[in-house]
């Protein structure tokens, strides 16, 4: 089959397959036609006679053969060409096409297979918090809809990879390389990466997650080791030895396996921060709070170290530092969400903008969105009477005054210590 042929027949089958007769819903006979010079401009084109000749020659054949019906002019131009419903099997044979109802049989199958394991692994109200579950129940509707399938180009090796890495990925309890994973789901050290970035979209847009690049490093697969910093009025027990952080000038950073070690941390100041910037961090002085580097969003690793300290400290103040911008209320807003523990934000006021208001710079168009959007979901908590801290007065002047600040210049240009 050559190229014209194929062009025309696969057109003819695309519209047959987002028809009601494909659904079985037609209440009337349905024809399915291409123009031929909307298919090929240049049939068209007087200079291009020998295109014309190719594609009449071409098309004629496939009309021998029962696939197609033409109609056209007495001069020989072809106008249209039919597709012969009877004879769909032998079209899609002839082009070595896989059928939509095939395709969306094996679709069916391997969700099946899917929502099986999910099953099998949580309860019924848990396996539907699932973002995987989610997708899938999505999926099914869209094809009863008879609509393309997200995340689905045709190939079938790769879909079920992305599935099965989905899976893995928003499952993972530990700390794991990307290439230790891809060994491991695909004995293939690469494979992840081929996957990554639609697999975190994927479960960027139906879990529960603050940033789609993040996605594989929120839920504990990194490509390089996580480290928790910390310095300030703390004590550590790790490995049955006491670390006091206060007479530290400096910080110390814990690796995961480190952290497996760590029996107990104890808290000798009132307050514990979180702190956004690796700069701010650095500059921050703790020599009256206890301050854990966060990094933006925090991934499985932090929070569980962070949980686990609430638990030894629960009588102690638990604030956040951050940008005055989008970015840093939605991590106060993720940090709070994801690990229970009631965090309020320092510094990230309405007394803090106008005091550093000349070091502001202009908000982005997305920057704006993500406050209104972050102001909306502020009501709505008011609404079931969940807001625990109201910092809608600062987003508004942010808005009003189209500006935002970074917590760096918090330090550089007024030399405020950490500890008030």
């Amino acid at each position: 089959m050559d190229k014209v042929q194929a062009t025309v027949l696969n057109k003819l089958l695309d519209q047959y397959e987002q028809s009601k007769t494909f659904l079985g819903q037609n209440k009337v006979n349905q024809s399915f036609d291409v123009k031929i010079g909307k298919v090929f401009p240049k049939y068209q084109d007087d200079a291009e006679y020998d295109f014309f000749r190719e594609v009449n020659v071409s098309l004629k054949e496939l009309e021998k053969q029962g696939l197609i019906r033409l109609e056209g002019t007495r001069n020989g131009v072809l106008e249209r060409a039919l597709l012969q419903t009877e004879r769909l099997e032998d079209c899609y044979a002839r082009l070595k096409r896989v059928s939509r109802k095939e395709e969306q049989k094996w679709l069916t199958e391997v969700w099946k297979e899917c929502l099986e394991r999910l099953a099998q692994k949580e309860t019924a109200a848990e396996a539907r918090k699932h973002p995987l579950f989610s997708y899938l129940e999505a999926q099914q509707k869209r094809l009863s809809e008879n609509k393309n399938i997200e995340y689905f180009d045709g190939n079938h090796r790769n879909y079920r990879d992305l599935l099965k890495l989905a899976e893995a990925v928003a499952e993972n309890q530990e700390e794991l390389f990307v290439r230790d994973l891809s060994v491991r789901l695909f004995l293939d050290s690469k494979r992840v990466e081929q996957l990554c970035a639609k697999v975190q979209s994927l479960l960027f847009q139906y879990g529960d997650y603050e940033e789609k690049e993040s996605v594989l490093e929120e839920c504990g697969v990194v490509r390089t080791p996580t480290y928790v910093m910390l310095k300030g009025n703390g004590c550590l027990n790790l490995a049955g030895q006491q670390l006091d952080l206060s007479g530290i000038k400096g910080d110390v950073a814990l690796s995961t396996a480190s952290l497996k070690e760590l029996t107990e941390v104890r808290i000798k100041g009132s307050r514990v921060v979180t702190i956004e910037n690796l700069t701010a961090f650095h500059d921050y002085d703790s020599r009256a709070d206890f301050t854990v580097y966060l990094g933006g969003f925090h991934n499985r690793i932090k929070r569980d170290f962070l949980c686990f300290l609430y638990r030894q400290n629960p009588e102690k103040e638990y604030c956040h530092f951050g940008d005055l911008d989008a970015g840093g209320f939605y991590i106060l807003e993720h940090l709070k969400r994801k690990t229970g523990i009631p965090f309020r934000s320092l510094w990230m006021d309405e007394e803090t903008l106008r005091q550093f208001r000349e070091y502001t710079v202009p908000m982005t168009a997305n920057d704006r969105k993500r406050l209104q959007d972050l102001l909306l979901r502020l009501e709505e908590q008011e609404r079931r009477g969940e807001l625990k801290e109201d910092y809608r007065g600062v987003l508004s002047r942010m808005l009003s005054e189209n500006c935002k600040l970074e917590q760096e210049l918090v330090f550089a240009k007024s030399g405020r210590p950490g500890a008030e």
